[in-house]
């Protein structure tokens, strides 16, 4: 069987080494995030008018870091004394923000790249001529299923000093599989929905000529950016999630508690990803 101290790690943070590296780097990522995604903000208030529907998805995604960027502090200070000292309230509240955080950038990532799918496959389709107000509509909708999806993190166990979301070997909360899979399932197909949509753009940018023109040009440069910052952010945390429940299962002590250590420390790359977007909107947006 998997050794207590297994139990332990997972089910908490007790990994000096870790906490040590995630301290400095996720206060790095408070510091640049707040920046640049305030600067980002002003500038779609200030000096672009009127909102179009990619501005609007922009707009969302800005929101969705901003919710992480608010919860990092509390997450510094965690990983600092290696110990939650605000409360089980304040545990949900952070936790409830990082997953949705996570989960609307997946969601707004893929309304970015659908909507210049659209634009460019489709230029003439009703969809593609979506006004800003019709698309605030659709970006409210998806927060509210972005919420609902997440909720079940409100009920989370009270954990004492630990606050942690991803747990294996303890006592399963009603709402663990549930967030193991949107974790996983949701990176591989927002993944792929991205790569469909370069594709069909990089395809129809050929067979009618189009590049000659700035409009199909950027839209491909912007999708590109967004799949090289997805997968450089997302994907190692994915991938030492995975190779930790393969571990876990196979009574691989040694590469359980490996792995684990991978998956926490590579939570900072996954976190990188709220400080990277305003390089995408400087290629989404004339404005920038």
């Amino acid at each position: 069987a998997i050794k207590q101290e297994h139990w332990v790690f997972l089910s908490g943070f007790e990994d000096t080494d870790v906490a040590a590296f995630l301290v400095p780097v996720l206060g790095v990522e408070f510091i640049l995030g707040l920046l640049g995604n305030s600067l980002a903000l002003f500038i779609f208030c200030v000096h672009t008018r009127p909102w179009s529907s990619n501005v609007v998805f922009l707009v969302s995604l800005v929101a969705a870091d901003f919710l992480l960027i608010v919860s990092l502090p509390l997450r510094v200070d965690y990983y600092y004394w290696e110990t939650w000292r605000f409360g089980a309230t304040a545990c949900k509240a952070n936790l409830f923000m990082l997953s949705a955080n996570r989960s609307a950038s997946v969601v707004f990532l893929t309304a970015i790249a659908l909507n210049r799918y659209l634009k460019v496959v489709w230029p003439h389709h009703a969809l593609s001529r979506a006004s800003g107000r019709a698309a605030a509509g659709v970006a409210g909708g998806l927060w509210g299923g972005i919420l609902l999806l997440n909720g079940h993190l409100l009920q989370i166990p009270s954990q004492g000093k630990f606050c942690i979301s991803y747990q294996l070997g303890t006592s399963p909360w009603a709402g663990l599989r549930w967030h193991q899979a949107l974790f996983v399932l949701g990176f591989f197909l927002t993944f792929a929905l991205i790569l469909f949509a370069i594709v069909s753009i990089g395809l129809t940018i050929r067979r009618r000529g189009l590049g000659g023109q700035a409009g199909p040009r950027r839209a491909l440069r912007m999708l590109a950016t967004v799949v090289a910052v997805y997968t450089f952010c997302s994907l190692p945390s994915v991938l030492f999630g995975l190779a930790s429940i393969v571990a876990f299962h196979l009574h691989a002590c040694r590469a359980l508690d490996l792995c684990s250590q991978l998956f926490h420390g590579s939570l900072a790359f996954t976190y990188l990803n709220s400080v990277l977007d305003p390089v995408l909107y400087c290629f989404s947006s004339p404005s920038f």
